[in-house]
């Protein structure tokens, strides 16, 4: 599936089968912090047609969060523990939903992060998750 890029982002190159057709996904720098974002399309709705389904929304709040987890940590490779999310409201088709996603706590073998996933200024999910770095004691 190919989409535009938005303003100001990036076309993330995408290694997981899964991840490539739920995408794809856009990255952009914003002061020091990565934004990781997709549009929502036909593919990513729920049964009403209109409304993003949850099962996209955690796939895509997954992948954002575990770009922070392998990015932010040395590029070390990790796997998803437990993923934790929230949802406000569901997004619409052709919205553009982000993700900004930040360590609240590292060890050597577990990273602890949190996730707001958003349409512009609306918050429309929150997540937390754990990863384990794969090869840590």
């Amino acid at each position: 599936m190919t989409a535009s890029v938005p303003e100001g982002f990036f076309a993330q190159e995408l290694i997981d089968p899964f991840e490539k057709f739920v995408g794809p996904l856009f990255e952009r720098d914003e002061d020091g912090q990565r934004v990781v974002a997709f549009r929502v399309d036909e593919r990513h709705l729920g049964h009403d047609g209109v409304h993003s389904h949850e099962g996209q929304l955690m796939t895509f709040a997954d992948a954002s969060m575990g770009c922070t987890a392998y990015w932010d940590n040395d590029h070390a490779p990790c796997a998803t523990l437990s993923l934790q999310v929230s949802f406000l409201r569901f997004p619409k088709l052709g919205e553009l939903v982000e993700c900004r996603a930040r360590f609240t706590r590292k060890t050597r073998s577990i990273l602890f992060v949190e996730g707001a996933i958003s349409v512009g200024d609306e918050p429309v999910m929150s997540a937390t998750s754990l990863w384990k770095v794969l090869g840590a004691r």
